[in-house]
């Protein structure tokens, strides 16, 4: 393990994203809100961090596997950190737990928060918290591969780390060119739905920060009533429709608009289930709402069904209504729906479309089993094959998902929450749903939470956001063992 190698890199990634706090850094220039100072002081820290990282004279250009993974793992526990000093020098939020949870739930798109006022923060401190879900959802690598030719071949690895189902080999081979697809899809899906909402009515400022949010399927908005604050059904519909489209793996859309032709793009098993199950999910959820008298008419019970299943199907959090008082089945429904999560390769959180596939047609097969025992059969996906290797890895990160989600609920439990509250906390974390039920509905935030809960939950994100494997790996002996 070359730990200097390590430190250059982590160092050079933070470097390249601690450069996105000039975004608000200018706006609070420009808005004279006196905290143009707070946003530049990440920068400079890292910068100074820059110089003393080029001085390691490591000749190896290539990284491999495991110093990519800890590079990986300590980029996102360290970014959010950085963040959090900024929090709290503006004095936004002054305690670092605070700080912590709100920055990590930022940049794993899951949208918890800990503020039980919004609207009174300074315009520039929202919108670096809209930021944060912007970066987050495109993913810190992916991010710094596209802006950085200096890491080079070990660009590979990293790649593989952060985002192993962005991508198929075969639509783009090189790292840097899928970097910057990617990163070109998703300024053209951010752009789209800014001008979208802008004609809708919504102020620019307002128009950026919730298209920011949407297309990282992250869920902070400016507005302590979410997107319900805005009372317009074309607002709600342009968000919702986008959570959908950020929810679809992102190189579809470059493959798309290569081969002039949608067919591949809707061809894809992964987009087929995802749209299946939010459009039955959404006509089910519209006709419970209508039926039970929720609403007065079925157009509103679609315009609530339908953002309410697209935030938590693509695990977004936005809230268009208080979901809170809904039937227990559709609150149950959207539980659900957001471990099923979205497609591979995109921006959401949950155990991703092609693992739910795999699951469901392998207990399909074993009953077939049951009554021929001796049945032998093989599970496919997009006209492929998969080998036993495979199938043994998604069982285990299944298993190893929901016991994390499990285990966090219990500690949280412990702290004598009640069990939906614990247990709904826990998978809006691991989910990066955002928000849950009980006293993290809706209606409510995290803010209750002791400092210890909220640096678990941060912890719980982060398994959740670089699905497990990444952080946990890190815990086993091997794997500081020299081969």
């Amino acid at each position: 393990m070359r730990l200097s190698l390590v430190f250059k890199y982590v160092v050079i990634i933070l470097f390249l994203l601690s450069t996105s706090f000039l975004l608000p850094a200018v706006y609070s220039f420009f808005v004279k809100d006196g905290l143009t100072e707070d946003f530049l002081f990440p920068p400079i820290l890292m910068g100074a961090l820059l110089l003393i990282a080029l001085q390691v004279k490591e000749k190896v250009s290539d990284i491999n596997v495991k110093e990519a993974l800890l590079v990986v793992v300590l980029v996102w526990f360290l970014f959010p950190a950085l963040s959090a000093l900024c929090y709290m020098e503006t004095g936004a939020i002054p305690r670092f737990p605070d700080a912590y949870f709100e920055s990590v739930s930022g940049f794993t798109t899951t949208g918890a928060s800990i503020l039980t006022d919004i609207e009174i923060l300074p315009k520039s401190v929202l919108l670096w918290r809209s930021t944060t879900h912007w970066i987050g959802g495109i993913g810190f690598v992916v991010f710094s591969l596209s802006l950085l030719p200096l890491l080079g071949t070990g660009g590979a690895q990293l790649m593989r780390i952060e985002a192993a189902k962005a991508v198929e080999e075969r639509v783009l081979p090189r790292v840097k060119e899928v970097a910057k697809a990617i990163l070109l899809v998703y300024l053209v899906l951010t752009v789209v739905e800014t001008i979208l909402l802008k004609l809708a009515g919504l102020p620019l400022y307002e128009a950026v920060n919730h298209a920011f949010a949407t297309i990282a399927t992250g869920g902070f908005s400016t507005k302590n009533s979410s997107v319900a604050a805005f009372h317009s059904f074309a607002v709600e519909m342009i968000i919702a429709v986008f959570m959908v489209l950020g929810a679809l793996n992102l190189s579809l859309y470059y493959r798309a608009f290569k081969e002039r032709s949608l067919k591949t793009f809707f061809s894809y098993y992964e987009v087929k289930s995802f749209l299946l199950i939010v459009l039955l999910t959404t006509l089910i959820t519209t006709a419970i709402l209508y039926t039970e008298h929720y609403y007065h008419d079925p157009i509103t019970a679609f315009r609530y069904a339908f953002f309410q299943i697209a935030t938590a199907a693509s695990t977004t959090g936005f809230a268009s209504t208080d979901y809170s008082n809904w039937p227990p089945f559709i609150l149950a429904l959207l539980m659900i729906l957001a471990l099923i999560g979205a497609s591979s390769g995109s921006t959401a959180g949950g155990i991703k479309q092609f693992r739910f596939l795999v699951m469901l047609k392998t207990v399909l097969k074993e009953l077939k089993k049951t009554a021929h025992p001796r049945l032998v059969y093989r599970i496919s996906l997009g006209n492929r094959a998969l080998d036993v290797s495979l199938l043994n890895t998604i069982w285990a990160f299944i298993s190893i998902y929901f016991s994390t989600a499990v285990l966090f609920g219990l500690i949280i439990a412990l702290s004598g929450y009640d069990l939906i509250t614990s247990f709904s906390a826990s998978i809006a974390c691991i989910t990066s749903l955002g928000p849950g039920l009980g006293k993290v509905g809706p209606a409510d935030n995290f803010s209750f939470f002791s400092s210890f809960d909220k640096l678990l939950l941060s912890v719980e994100m982060l398994l959740g956001r670089l699905e497990v494997f990444p952080i946990l790996a890190l815990l086993v002996p091997e794997f500081w063992k020299e081969i």
